[in-house]
Protein backbone atom coordinates (compact mmCIF):
# COMPACT_ATOMS: atom_id res chain seq x y z
CA UNK A 1 0.00 0.00 0.00
CA UNK A 2 1.29 3.45 -0.91
CA UNK A 3 0.01 6.96 -0.31
CA UNK A 4 1.25 10.39 -1.29
CA UNK A 5 -0.09 13.80 -0.34
CA UNK A 6 -0.52 15.76 -3.57
CA UNK A 7 -2.03 18.93 -2.13
CA UNK A 8 -3.43 20.45 1.05
CA UNK A 9 -5.52 23.62 1.05
CA UNK A 10 -7.94 25.67 3.06
CA UNK A 11 -6.25 26.04 6.44
CA UNK A 12 -6.01 29.84 6.36
CA UNK A 13 -9.63 30.26 5.29
CA UNK A 14 -10.82 27.64 7.78
CA UNK A 15 -9.03 29.53 10.55
CA UNK A 16 -10.53 32.80 9.34
CA UNK A 17 -14.00 31.28 9.60
CA UNK A 18 -13.18 29.82 13.01
CA UNK A 19 -12.17 33.26 14.27
CA UNK A 20 -15.58 34.75 13.37
CA UNK A 21 -17.00 33.58 16.67
CA UNK A 22 -14.10 35.28 18.48
CA UNK A 23 -14.78 38.66 16.87
CA UNK A 24 -11.41 38.65 15.14
CA UNK A 25 -12.70 38.54 11.56
CA UNK A 26 -14.75 41.00 9.55
CA UNK A 27 -15.29 41.94 5.92
CA UNK A 28 -12.62 44.59 6.27
CA UNK A 29 -9.88 42.76 8.10
CA UNK A 30 -8.67 39.60 9.70
CA UNK A 31 -6.89 40.25 12.97
CA UNK A 32 -5.46 37.32 14.81
CA UNK A 33 -1.93 36.56 15.79
CA UNK A 34 -0.32 33.25 14.96
CA UNK A 35 -0.28 32.44 18.67
CA UNK A 36 -4.05 33.08 18.92
CA UNK A 37 -4.74 30.93 15.90
CA UNK A 38 -2.57 28.06 17.11
CA UNK A 39 -4.02 28.19 20.62
CA UNK A 40 -7.66 28.33 19.52
CA UNK A 41 -7.35 25.72 16.76
CA UNK A 42 -5.51 23.38 19.16
CA UNK A 43 -8.29 23.93 21.72
CA UNK A 44 -11.17 23.35 19.28
CA UNK A 45 -9.75 20.51 17.15
CA UNK A 46 -10.31 17.76 19.76
CA UNK A 47 -13.81 19.01 20.61
CA UNK A 48 -16.09 16.93 18.44
CA UNK A 49 -19.81 17.63 18.24
CA UNK A 50 -19.54 20.72 16.05
CA UNK A 51 -16.91 22.73 17.91
CA UNK A 52 -14.22 21.62 15.46
CA UNK A 53 -16.20 22.23 12.26
CA UNK A 54 -13.32 24.34 10.90
CA UNK A 55 -11.64 20.99 10.15
CA UNK A 56 -14.27 20.40 7.45
CA UNK A 57 -12.75 23.26 5.43
CA UNK A 58 -9.20 21.87 5.33
CA UNK A 59 -8.90 19.72 2.21
CA UNK A 60 -6.39 17.03 1.25
CA UNK A 61 -5.79 15.36 -2.09
CA UNK A 62 -4.06 12.02 -1.48
CA UNK A 63 -3.00 9.50 -4.13
CA UNK A 64 -3.48 6.03 -2.64
CA UNK A 65 -2.63 2.61 -4.01
CA UNK A 66 -4.39 0.08 -1.80
CA UNK A 67 -5.84 -3.41 -1.99
CA UNK A 68 -9.53 -3.78 -2.75
CA UNK A 69 -10.15 -5.11 0.77
CA UNK A 70 -8.92 -1.76 2.16
CA UNK A 71 -10.95 0.27 -0.34
CA UNK A 72 -14.10 -1.65 0.59
CA UNK A 73 -13.68 -0.42 4.16
CA UNK A 74 -12.61 3.08 3.12
CA UNK A 75 -15.76 3.36 1.02
CA UNK A 76 -17.81 3.50 4.23
CA UNK A 77 -16.56 7.10 4.60
CA UNK A 78 -18.79 9.07 2.24
CA UNK A 79 -19.37 12.48 3.82
CA UNK A 80 -16.57 14.92 3.02
CA UNK A 81 -14.92 12.44 0.66
CA UNK A 82 -14.60 12.17 -3.10
CA UNK A 83 -12.70 9.45 -4.96
CA UNK A 84 -11.55 8.95 -8.54
CA UNK A 85 -10.05 5.60 -9.51
CA UNK A 86 -8.16 4.00 -12.32
CA UNK A 87 -10.09 1.52 -14.43
CA UNK A 88 -9.34 -2.04 -13.38
CA UNK A 89 -10.35 -3.31 -16.81
CA UNK A 90 -8.14 -0.90 -18.74
CA UNK A 91 -5.16 -1.35 -16.45
CA UNK A 92 -5.16 -5.11 -16.00
CA UNK A 93 -6.99 -6.56 -18.93
CA UNK A 94 -4.61 -5.35 -21.61
CA UNK A 95 -1.51 -7.28 -20.59
CA UNK A 96 -2.84 -9.63 -17.94
CA UNK A 97 -2.35 -9.83 -14.20
CA UNK A 98 0.99 -10.24 -12.41
CA UNK A 99 1.87 -10.90 -8.78
CA UNK A 100 3.08 -7.28 -8.44
CA UNK A 101 -0.51 -6.10 -8.87
CA UNK A 102 -1.51 -7.59 -5.50
CA UNK A 103 -0.84 -6.70 -1.87
CA UNK A 104 0.03 -10.32 -1.06
CA UNK A 105 0.95 -13.27 -3.29
CA UNK A 106 -1.94 -14.88 -5.18
CA UNK A 107 -2.13 -18.61 -5.88
CA UNK A 108 -0.53 -19.11 -9.28
CA UNK A 109 -3.45 -21.30 -10.42
CA UNK A 110 -5.82 -18.39 -9.68
CA UNK A 111 -3.63 -15.97 -11.60
CA UNK A 112 -3.32 -18.37 -14.55
CA UNK A 113 -7.08 -18.95 -14.71
CA UNK A 114 -7.79 -15.21 -14.58
CA UNK A 115 -5.20 -14.50 -17.29
CA UNK A 116 -6.70 -17.23 -19.50
CA UNK A 117 -10.10 -15.57 -19.13
CA UNK A 118 -8.58 -12.12 -19.80
CA UNK A 119 -6.90 -13.39 -22.99
CA UNK A 120 -10.15 -14.94 -24.21
CA UNK A 121 -12.06 -11.77 -23.32
CA UNK A 122 -9.61 -9.72 -25.41
CA UNK A 123 -9.90 -11.95 -28.46
CA UNK A 124 -11.63 -10.27 -31.42
CA UNK A 125 -13.45 -13.50 -32.34
CA UNK A 126 -15.28 -13.95 -29.02
CA UNK A 127 -19.06 -13.59 -29.25
CA UNK A 128 -20.65 -10.70 -27.35
CA UNK A 129 -22.58 -12.92 -24.92
CA UNK A 130 -19.42 -14.92 -24.14
CA UNK A 131 -17.52 -11.64 -23.61
CA UNK A 132 -20.16 -10.47 -21.10
CA UNK A 133 -19.93 -13.79 -19.28
CA UNK A 134 -16.11 -13.61 -19.14
CA UNK A 135 -16.24 -10.07 -17.78
CA UNK A 136 -18.47 -11.24 -14.91
CA UNK A 137 -16.21 -14.23 -14.23
CA UNK A 138 -13.08 -12.07 -14.09
CA UNK A 139 -14.63 -9.40 -11.86
CA UNK A 140 -16.15 -12.03 -9.58
CA UNK A 141 -12.85 -13.88 -9.15
CA UNK A 142 -10.43 -10.96 -8.87
CA UNK A 143 -8.78 -11.36 -5.43
CA UNK A 144 -9.40 -8.63 -2.84
CA UNK A 145 -5.65 -8.10 -2.60
CA UNK A 146 -5.67 -6.45 -6.05
CA UNK A 147 -4.03 -3.01 -5.79
CA UNK A 148 -6.13 -0.15 -7.09
CA UNK A 149 -5.00 3.48 -7.26
CA UNK A 150 -7.46 6.22 -6.38
CA UNK A 151 -7.23 9.94 -5.84
CA UNK A 152 -8.87 10.68 -2.51
CA UNK A 153 -10.14 14.19 -1.82
CA UNK A 154 -11.02 14.36 1.86
CA UNK A 155 -11.39 16.96 4.57
CA UNK A 156 -9.55 16.97 7.89
CA UNK A 157 -12.68 16.16 9.89
CA UNK A 158 -13.30 13.01 7.87
CA UNK A 159 -9.64 12.02 8.31
CA UNK A 160 -10.13 12.56 12.04
CA UNK A 161 -13.07 10.17 11.97
CA UNK A 162 -11.03 7.59 10.03
CA UNK A 163 -8.11 7.99 12.41
CA UNK A 164 -10.07 7.38 15.60
CA UNK A 165 -12.07 4.51 14.14
CA UNK A 166 -9.13 2.72 12.49
CA UNK A 167 -5.90 3.53 14.37
CA UNK A 168 -5.99 0.22 16.27
CA UNK A 169 -7.60 -1.79 13.48
CA UNK A 170 -6.63 -5.43 12.96
CA UNK A 171 -5.44 -4.63 9.42
CA UNK A 172 -1.88 -3.34 9.36
CA UNK A 173 -2.77 -1.21 6.33
CA UNK A 174 -5.16 0.87 8.46
CA UNK A 175 -2.72 1.22 11.34
CA UNK A 176 0.00 2.36 8.93
CA UNK A 177 -2.32 4.84 7.21
CA UNK A 178 -3.35 6.29 10.57
CA UNK A 179 0.30 6.64 11.62
CA UNK A 180 0.96 8.45 8.33
CA UNK A 181 -1.95 10.83 9.00
CA UNK A 182 -0.52 11.60 12.44
CA UNK A 183 3.14 11.90 11.52
CA UNK A 184 3.24 13.13 7.93
CA UNK A 185 0.17 15.19 7.05
CA UNK A 186 0.12 18.96 7.51
CA UNK A 187 -2.07 19.70 10.54
CA UNK A 188 -1.93 16.04 11.52
CA UNK A 189 -1.69 17.19 15.13
CA UNK A 190 -5.15 18.77 14.82
CA UNK A 191 -6.61 15.70 13.13
CA UNK A 192 -5.26 13.28 15.74
CA UNK A 193 -5.65 15.39 18.91
CA UNK A 194 -7.19 13.18 21.59
CA UNK A 195 -10.91 13.74 21.97
CA UNK A 196 -12.12 16.24 24.50
CA UNK A 197 -15.53 17.42 25.65
CA UNK A 198 -14.42 20.87 26.78
CA UNK A 199 -10.97 21.35 25.31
Amino acid sequence: MKYELLHCAGYDLAVMGMMLSYGKTSFDNFQASGADIDRISAKLAPMDGGHNKFLEQIQYWILIQAPLFWWKQADTYRVGVSKSSESTMHKSWKNGLTQEMFEYPVFQDTLDALNDAIREYGSPIVAADRKQFLEKVIVNNLPDGYLQTRLLNVNAKCLRNMYFQRREHKLKQWRDFCAWIKNELPYGDLITAERSENG
